[in-house]
């Protein structure tokens, strides 16, 4: 036998240790390549988006591999945050083992206009710039802004106090384009919790001089009551300027024509066929777009969009056949500069912008009465504007959503969406948040994971609903109690455990809220026919004292018994009761 060298013996370990530095070596070689290749497409001048911020200890979230022998950079609109500190993470941990103490109905009103410190922190504008200058010399000057906007914000005391927001340059860059090319800007909050910055108002109405609609969307997660309230209170803070031109606009949409479809927490199959549009919602959008029009005594027809929603009104979900509808889909090349001036095209641009998982691409594909654009629970899904022609003279503007600089709490930011809860490393602060403002033990059920204990903490919530779901770890069988708290998170965040906020003074004024009537016109965009009809039926028989509020009130204190939504509520009688009945999770309680 021919006489070899002897083999040494290779342990499992070893092998593991070998295959992590070999693929180690692998993601440096690729990384450094694809900086080679942007200097050598960009120039010299232009520095990698990876080094650009060191300073700011830039966390990037949801990161993809490099392509192999590519050009394009797949996270260069990466999310980017800044990277919280092991203490913080590990006192958010310690907190959450304290006991829930749950707070009273007056909190769960929200101001966010505090949280945006005025017109302090602001957000990122693009700075001046001509058609004359250089690729090279428009993104030095774009990033030196950026740098010293950040470094400004990074001077003040209450550096520390701020929550999660947009560190990546590419992603504004975004926001300034659709901010620029658009006719009218469209604002797109979540009615739960809309948190609208307060400098948008001042940068969109007195700097840029454009029409602002502001779109409290998924209300179909929301009574009523608190959206009506949410809209007066807009227009009563922002509204204050005697020019028509700069008032903003409040409206409500839905993608969902009724609450059936979160009926018991699980959402129905998605239905076949060619999906109807939200008409109510957008006649009602047409009809703000038609008074700045007016306003502005601009040269653009809208009949084209006003037949394509009369014709959307006579349709259903057709199973059988699907009609199309010609739509015209274009991209505006990236190296495009041009200042745009208002209502100069034949047609109407849109802009689209709001905050992640706020509904900007929903709320473009129920405008258009079909999916045009994909949709996505996870934030950043949205990479690059792209724009879609509604009508021939009615484009739309799809914008990425922006995490705008703030003091919001950062669990609440979770709840918005605004941070991917897959990528938590604490979830747990965020569950206690929760669990301050829904009684979740009540609603989901739970029993302590240690018997003969009262008290209640957000990681006993975790190990209780883990055990419930049968959510155990492979080798011990422990509960998963980070594996219960992202799925709780995913539940709130989908709408089947429901947390809406009120405004400031909501309390107080409740009974107002409930017998106002301009109740009827939210209906009518959610689709509830049936409300409709029981609230014309109770003008007619009650006196002006006992109208709506009574009735609301009975129904909401039937629901807080919990136990039997079915038999103490009646979905066609009471729109809370009717949301209660649908989603057994969620908790819009109106009786207290």
């Amino acid at each position: 036998m021919p006489q070899g060298r002897r083999k040494l013996p290779f342990s499992g370990k070893q092998k593991k240790q070998q295959i992590q530095e070999k693929r180690k070596r692998k993601q440096q070689n690729a990384a450094s390549e694809s900086e080679n290749k942007y200097e050598r497409a960009e120039g010299n001048n232009v520095r990698p988006p990876k080094e650009r911020l060191p300073e700011f200890n830039v966390q990037s979230i949801n990161q993809q591999p490099l392509h192999r022998g590519g050009r394009s950079n797949p996270n260069q609109y990466v999310l980017q945050f800044r990277r919280e500190t092991e203490e913080e993470i590990k006192k958010r941990k310690e907190d959450a083992r304290k006991q829930i103490i749950p707070v009273s109905e007056d909190e769960l009103e929200f101001d966010p206009a505090p949280y945006f410190c005025g017109n302090e922190l602001g957000f990122p504008i693009r700075p001046k710039w001509s058609p004359d200058m250089t690729r090279e010399q428009l993104d030095n000057r774009e990033y030196g802004y950026f740098k010293e906007y950040l470094l400004t914000l990074k001077k003040r005391s209450d550096w520390d106090e701020l929550s999660y927001f947009e560190l990546n340059l590419e992603t504004w860059r975004q926001m300034w384009r659709v901010m620029e090319m658009s006719d009218i800007i469209v604002w797109i909050a979540d009615a739960r919790y809309p948190a609208v910055p307060t400098f948008l108002f001042t940068y969109v109405l007195k700097t840029l001089k454009k029409s602002l609609i502001i779109i409290l969307n998924k209300m179909d997660l929301v009574p009523s009551a608190i959206g009506l309230a949410w809209k007066h209170k807009i227009t009563q803070t922002y509204n204050l300027d005697d020019d028509d031109k700069a008032k903003v606009h409040v409206l409500f949409f839905t993608s969902f024509k009724n609450s059936s479809e979160f009926k018991e927490g699980v959402q129905k199959k998605k239905p076949r066929g060619k999906l109807k549009m939200a008409a109510e919602a957008a006649e009602c959008l047409l009809k703000e777009c038609k008074s700045i029009i007016e306003k502005y005594q601009a040269k653009i027809d809208l009949q084209s969009w006003e037949n394509k929603i009369s014709e959307e009104k006579e349709l259903e979900y057709d199973n059988d056949e699907d009609v199309e509808i010609e739509e015209k889909i274009t991209a505006v090349p990236e190296t495009s500069y041009e200042h745009f001036d208002l209502f100069q095209n034949s047609y109407l641009t849109i802009g689209l912008l709001g905050q992640p998982n706020a509904g900007k691409s929903s709320v473009l594909n129920a405008l258009m009465g079909k999916k045009v654009v994909s949709v996505s629970g996870t934030p950043g899904h949205t990479k690059h504007f792209q724009t879609i022609f509604l009508t021939p003279s009615v484009r739309l503007c799809d914008c990425p959503g922006l995490v705008f600089p703030s003091k919001l709490p950062k669990p609440l930011q979770v709840l918005m969406g605004c941070y991917p809860i897959a990528q938590l490393r604490e979830p747990y602060s965020t569950i206690m948040f929760l669990a301050e403002r829904l009684n979740l033990v009540k609603l989901l059920n739970l029993q302590h994971p240690e018997p003969g204990e009262n008290e209640w903490s957000a990681i006993d919530i975790c190990d209780s609903w883990a055990i419930k779901r049968g959510f155990l770890t492979a080798r011990a069988g422990r509960p998963d109690t980070y594996r219960a708290a992202n799925h709780l998170l995913r539940m709130t965040l989908s709408g089947k455990i429901c947390l809406a906020l009120r405004p400031l003074g909501f309390t107080e004024n409740k009974k107002y809220w409930l017998s106002s009537a301009e109740l009827k016109n939210i209906w009518k965009v959610k689709g509830i026919v049936d409300e409709l009809d029981t609230y014309e039926h109770n003008c007619i028989e009650l006196s002006d004292d006992e109208q709506k509020p009574t009735a609301q009130t009975d129904t909401s204190e039937n629901e807080d018994d919990g136990s039997n939504e079915d038999e103490s509520c009646d979905s066609d009688s009471s729109e809370v009761c009717g949301t209660i009945a649908s989603n057994k999770f969620s908790v819009l309680d109106m009786s207290n």
